[in-house]
């Protein structure tokens, strides 16, 4: 028998946070009141995957670092 798939809705908050004197856009995902991961915008190519407070990957597009959160809270959930 097959499980069916759920949906889920994955929310995206954006902030501007001060890093290291320089101001960035960061941006959170959270599934319900769960923060899955956060990407923060290094330069118009080049955004950082932080989860669980660790920098996981650096990627070039923003959609990628959503995916690849989306991607590891999939696997580990």
């Amino acid at each position: 028998m097959s499980k069916k798939n759920k949906d889920i809705e994955v929310k995206i908050e954006e902030a501007e946070k001060k890093i290291n004197g320089e101001t960035i856009t960061v941006s959170t995902l959270m599934i319900g009141k769960k923060e899955i991961g956060q990407v923060l915008a290094q330069d118009t190519k080049k955004f950082a995957v932080v989860i669980d407070g660790r920098n996981e990957a650096t990627v070039k597009t923003l959609d990628e670092a959503i995916e690849y959160i989306i991607r590891q809270w999939n696997l580990n959930d």
